[in-house]
């Protein structure tokens, strides 16, 4: 399925999606690529049949990055998985990266190639052991370019509230501060990948945001300057 957006003249940037292990990395890149048109529901119908017999109902979205055997069979990203990706800026290569601290090494691969990275950090769990790895890791990779996904927005306990994002984005913003980035100049989006809140489609759940969603934050990133010699 071809994207409203296709065109590989346009400028060509690598997005990483990277966080802690079950913070719905893999889960926002397939709600990204369905409800932009870059794939059909049917093969998210049949990922989700595939997931709900492997005992991991509710992973359809996820299955689209999640493509090896053991990683569907486990529920999380062992390699690097790439897919093509359109805005209307931009060509896109996205990178999902594992999460799982077993898997470190293949993420710090497919961040050593991103221009830009997505950091997952889920609002009922906030900053983990990855969380803080991974935001380390891109800004020493030399990733300048980051957006923050507060996914899990939906789940029982978050319920859609704006202190607890609030409560997030001030513990990602102390923890990325010391990284090296500066707060003030990454967009914070408060999403729910499973439903596709803030994802593609504006949320009517969060009535106290007015953002972009992360497909509109995607599609602001700044192309990098060329390296001169």
């Amino acid at each position: 399925m071809g994207s409203q957006w296709e065109d590989k003249s346009k400028p060509h940037l690598n997005i990483v999606f990277v966080g802690h292990v079950d913070h719905g990395k893999s889960t926002t890149v397939g709600r990204l690529l369905l409800d932009s048109g870059h794939i059909e529901a049917h093969v998210i119908e049949k990922n989700e049949k595939l997931a709900a017999e492997a005992g991991k109902a509710g992973f359809g979205l996820a299955y689209v990055m999640d493509g090896l055997k053991e990683e569907r069979a486990r529920g999380i990203t062992i390699d690097v998985a790439h897919k093509e990706f359109y805005t209307p800026n931009y060509y896109f290569t996205i990178i999902d990266a594992p999460g799982h601290r077993d898997f470190v090494k293949n993420m710090i691969t497919g961040t050593s190639q991103a221009d830009a990275a997505v950091l997952n950090v889920a609002a009922n769990d906030g900053v983990n052991a990855q969380t803080r790895e991974h935001a380390f890791l891109a800004r020493v990779l030399g990733v300048s370019q980051l957006i923050v996904n507060v996914n899990k927005m939906d789940i029982s306990g978050v319920d859609w509230s704006q202190d607890k994002y609030n409560e997030t984005v001030a513990e990602v913003s102390a923890l990325l501060k010391g990284a090296g980035y500066k707060p003030d100049e990454i967009t914070f989006v408060p999403c729910s990948a499973f439903h596709g809140d803030n994802v593609y489609n504006k949320s009517d759940n969060t009535s106290w945001y007015s953002g972009p969603t992360l497909f509109e934050a995607i599609d602001a990133i700044q192309m990098p300057p060329k390296p001169t010699d």
